[in-house]
């Protein structure tokens, strides 16, 4: 991890660079936008969003020379690390499930591989659960499998059900969530809360996915952000670094449904 300069060194490493090009993945890219309009206010460079990258595809796009911060679901794999990229994590946002459904109720964690491989699954009500899958290669799979025991082999046998929808980036899958009767995916809180989606949050273990509950450790499930940086604008991302460590940037990073990760985590 970068160590922290002092708030005093801001506007200095602010002047660094004009403008920012920031890309990544695209949950965070909302949560990126608002982030910088407050860092531009205090001093901070203008920041150019690049979308529909992804993590992976930032990455690269950073180690590459393309962009100069990538913003990552996903801390770097050993050949990116080999390639002078550096990463550090930055925020936490609750993984959380949403649905088009309006009255989901709560489901319990070890149900919930059976409403993700199985075509028999029900709300409360009595109405089909529609599952919605995101390509085998998308990192939010990955986190959504690690956090749920059982999950890896459920998303296995959904694959094979030629009905599902597979949506390709965060903003497909959310608005696949909004339009689809009954549906059910994963999701970040950040995306959901800073693009106003018209959808419902399942409460699990009869824990609704709220921020507080997450901040108090009543809800246990995360995504995580890394902010992705070679050498050469290593001076950048410590300027933004910063800024998310100020009380302006704790703040900025709790209306868009994100934690600060502290400097010593």
């Amino acid at each position: 991890m970068i160590t922290l300069l002092s708030a005093g060194l801001l506007a200095g490493q602010a002047s660094a660079a004009d403008t920012l090009r920031v890309g990544g993945t695209g949950g965070a890219m909302p949560m990126a936008q608002h982030i910088s309009t407050a860092y531009a206010a205090q001093g901070g460079p203008t920041i150019e969003i690049v979308p529909d990258l992804g993590s992976s595809g930032a990455i690269r796009a950073v180690a590459d020379g393309v962009i100069d911060l990538a913003i990552s679901s996903r801390a770097l794999k050993a050949e990116e690390s080999a390639r002078g990229l550096k990463d550090t994590r930055f925020a936490l946002t609750p993984l959380v499930l949403i649905t088009s459904h309006p009255a989901p109720g709560s489901v319990k964690s070890s149900d919930l591989p059976q409403m993700f491989g199985t075509q028999t699954a029900k709300w409360p009500d009595g109405t089909p659960v529609r599952v919605i899958l995101r390509p085998k290669s998308e990192t939010d799979n990955a986190i959504f499998i690690l956090q749920f025991p059982g999950m890896a082999e459920a998303i296995d046998a959904a694959r094979l059900r030629p009905e599902l929808r597979v949506a390709q980036t965060d903003q497909d899958t959310a608005s696949t969530a909004e339009d689809l009767p009954g549906s059910l995916v994963q999701s970040g809180l950040s995306q959901i809360v800073t693009e106003k989606r018209d959808v419902r949050l399942v409460a699990i273990d009869g824990v609704e996915p709220t921020l507080e509950n997450f901040e108090s450790g009543a809800y246990p499930y995360e995504k995580q952000f890394y902010l992705v940086y070679a050498e050469k604008t290593a001076t950048a991302a410590q300027g933004l670094l910063d800024f998310l460590q100020s009380d302006e940037g704790r703040k900025v990073l709790r209306e868009t449904g994100s934690l600060t990760v502290g400097s010593d985590e």
